[in-house]
């Protein structure tokens, strides 16, 4: 059930990303307005109502808040359809992003309780791949339903089903006794908590230049097949949504797998397996959107991209976990959120909309090409030098969340 939560928060999340070309003309507003609207109107409110959501979730019922939130997000991305400006548009999206924030943080939380630390990464692993699920079946939506039917009634169609998602949820989650007693730590006292910690600061950073190169795909890939490969949006829809969903997913899932394998010797393979996939998203992603001159070829290299892109989930939120306290663990997601989001989800799709922009006088609509294949290349690289980082201190650190 939370991987299907997790699921739908993706496909409400990534619909706006193949429909950004039809909203753009009827609005009448820049490539770098759209990448605004991608990310910054969502991103904002969605990270900072992410720490007092979470709070309230290590101290309440996780299952509670995950319920509302599924209803809040549903309803606004219905809503979205009904949008009669580009303004009112932007304030709905804020409204998708308030409710998705609390999705992630309540259910890590709970799956770290219902399952034990050598099996954790696995399990955030097959809850990650509903990022990759949702992204494929949010492609495919926007895809069929735009084409079909126009972008406002692909946001009602795919938005109401999560009203009833949001009754699920509440009817059929279980809520686990905590492994420690409710505590009265603010927010800040958690903030001061990790941020001594060195592997925890060295694990947002690269997490943080990790998602600049995510989001830019996740945004901007659509528009950049459509541009460069003249695909329609129907074949955008199906070819991104299974390379998407299919490569993310067994990303994802062999990822935490090999971390929880080799980490059983040695925890810092937890770090060492996402350093190692980052880095090997640098070629595949320059080939997918630089080398490859056939949508075909350029496909086959985005999906490697992706299958590496998605590796570094389950290590990533193992590490989050196991770095906080119990009764700090949605809090702690929460405030990976706020940084990484602010960081990459605001400045990866900002930066392609703006290249864009700059790069057409020169390249016309194949500037974007250029665009992507720099911010995703640039993004995983240093990805890559700062999750290699978070391996110096983590045994310590992880040490030192463990004690009473």
């Amino acid at each position: 059930m939370l991987g299907l939560v997790n699921m739908m928060n993706y496909v409400d999340r990534n619909i706006l990303s193949v429909l950004i070309t039809p909203i753009k003309t009827e609005f009448g507003v820049s490539d770098e307005a759209m990448g605004l609207l991608t990310g910054l109107a969502f991103i904002v409110v969605h990270s900072l109502f992410g720490l007092p959501l979470a709070r309230l979730a290590d101290r309440t019922s996780r299952r509670t808040v995950i319920a509302a939130g599924v209803a809040v997000w549903s309803g606004m991305t219905a809503f979205m359809g009904m949008a009669s400006s580009f303004g009112q548009l932007a304030f709905l999206r804020m409204g998708v992003g308030i409710g998705e924030a609390a999705g992630a943080p309540p259910s890590h939380s709970l799956l770290s309780d219902y399952f034990p630390a050598a099996k954790r990464a696995t399990a955030l692993s097959l809850f990650g791949m509903g990022v990759y699920a949702g992204t494929m079946f949010g492609y495919f939506a926007a895809g069929s339903l735009g084409e079909e039917f126009g972008w406002r009634m692909t946001f009602v169609a795919v938005g109401l089903p999560g009203l009833l998602l949001a009754l699920l949820v509440g009817a059929t989650v279980r809520e686990p006794v905590r492994a420690a007693p409710a505590a009265d730590e603010s927010i800040l006292f958690v903030l001061r908590y990790l941020a001594s910690k060195p592997s925890f600061v060295f694990l947002m950073m690269a997490a943080s230049f990790h998602a600049i190169a995510a989001y830019a795909a996740i945004v901007w890939t659509p528009t950049f097949y459509v541009r460069a490969h003249g695909m329609s949006l129907s074949q955008v829809g199906l070819w991104l949504g299974l390379v998407s969903g299919v490569g993310g997913a067994l990303g994802a899932l062999s990822g935490g797998l090999l971390a929880d394998r080799l980490g059983r010797s040695d925890q810092r393979w937890y770090a060492w397996v996402a350093t190692a996939v980052a880095f090997l998203a640098a070629p595949t992603g320059l080939l997918a959107y630089l080398v490859a001159e056939d949508g075909r070829t350029s496909l086959f290299f985005y999906f490697a991209f992706i299958l590496m892109i998605g590796a570094y989930n389950g290590p990533l939120h193992a590490m989050n976990q196991f770095l906080a306290k119990p009764r700090m663990r949605s809090t702690s997601v929460a405030i990976q959120l706020l940084i990484v989001n602010l960081i990459g989800g605001i400045i990866g799709p900002w930066v392609v909309g703006r290249a864009s922009d700059v790069l057409r006088p020169e390249y016309g609509e194949a500037g974007i090409r250029h665009a992507m294949w720099a911010t995703v290349v640039v993004g995983v690289c240093l990805a890559s030098v700062f999750y290699f980082a978070t391996s110096i201190h983590l045994r310590r650190n992880i040490a030192e969340a463990n004690e009473p």
